[in-house]
């Protein structure tokens, strides 16, 4: 029975133990393999290295960009700071240019136009990382007199082509003439709509419309003389025509001028008849700092808090560009 006993324990044992034999053959394997490996090394060691070189090019490329970006103060699209910068970049461009712009209700905003010439580069540039968009921004700012709105292009086509051949077909035809010449006003092109607009006021010498366009056109143009000429007329003949906007015209060519007691005096009358307007009341707190008036500058800057206190929520949306404005 000890003896069955001992036969059964050392069963036992050899088959918990590795065999001699397969730890051999195991051995003999791994070599087999380190020796395979080993025959393929040189071909494998080189595609590893082409891979890591590109891995690491690529990888210095994003990190270039990123820098670039982080000194743009735009940082990567990827992370929350480009999108934080971008978002930022589009809000200020939306207040500070897209809104409050213009002269008047013939003149629209300059905002389509700095929407594509100025905010679209530095969005693409933030994008792409590619800085040399930028460069787009810097002709838009240096050429905006001469290039054109693409928006208002396709926006007038047909309606100017319509116009023309009314002009054309009918040469007393004042009405054609004052729209087109509201066309090109709002596309900024005044030099091509005083000539439609003395045409026009040929043939109806006392339309107070035609004299505020006019007026406007002047000022687009740079001439401020005749501009103030034209808007002054305005407000004698009716004051309250558009609100008021020829008085806001007026001071802004007076302004141009130099004459600060004139814009003064304008945008007074002005903020009289248009009690809800911020443009016109920033442009006299402006007027009373270039002349120094220190209390003709509290007087403004409380007429303007008051002004704004009291507007809706739609008329502070609409006027709020103005209003950030009044603290630069």
């Amino acid at each position: 029975m000890a003896a069955a006993l001992v036969v059964v324990a050392t069963a036992g044992l050899a088959l918990l133990a590795p065999p001699p034999a397969r730890a051999s053959g195991t051995d003999d394997g791994a070599g087999a393999v380190s020796a395979d490996e080993g025959g393929e090394t040189p071909a494998r060691t080189a595609a590893r290295l082409r891979a890591e070189q590109r891995l690491r090019a690529a990888a210095d490329a994003d990190d270039d960009a990123a820098g670039l970006g982080a000194s743009l103060g735009l940082g990567s699209l990827g992370g929350r700071s480009g999108l934080l910068g971008t978002a930022l970049l589009g809000a200020a461009f939306y207040f500070f240019f897209m809104r409050g712009r213009g002269a008047g209700g013939a003149s629209s905003s300059w905002g389509s136009y700095y929407l594509f010439w100025i905010a679209a580069p530095a969005v693409l540039a933030a994008v792409s990382s590619h800085p040399e968009f930028l460069a787009i921004i810097v002709i838009g700012l240096v050429a905006r007199r001469w290039l054109p709105d693409p928006f208002l292009i396709l926006k007038h086509r047909s309606r100017v082509r319509a116009l023309q051949i009314d002009i054309d077909t009918n040469p007393s035809n004042a009405t054609a003439r004052r729209d087109l010449a509201k066309i090109w006003l709002e596309k900024h092109r005044p030099k091509r709509a005083l000539p439609l607009l003395e045409q026009a006021s040929a043939r109806d010498p006392s339309s107070l419309e035609l004299l505020y366009l006019s007026g406007l056109s002047h000022l687009l143009a740079g001439d401020n003389e005749r501009a103030v000429a034209a808007l002054v007329t305005v407000t004698h003949r009716q004051p309250t025509f558009h609100y008021g906007d020829a008085y806001l015209r007026a001071a802004d060519a007076l302004i141009a001028l130099g004459r600060w007691d004139d814009a003064d005096d304008a945008l007074e009358r002005y903020a009289r008849i248009n009690t809800s307007n911020v443009e016109g009341r920033v442009k006299r707190l402006r007027v009373c700092k270039a002349r120094k008036d220190a209390d003709g500058m509290r007087r403004a800057a409380t007429d303007l808090r008051e002004v704004w206190r009291a507007l809706p929520a739609y008329q502070r949306r609409k006027q709020f560009g103005w209003y950030v404005r009044s603290f630069v």
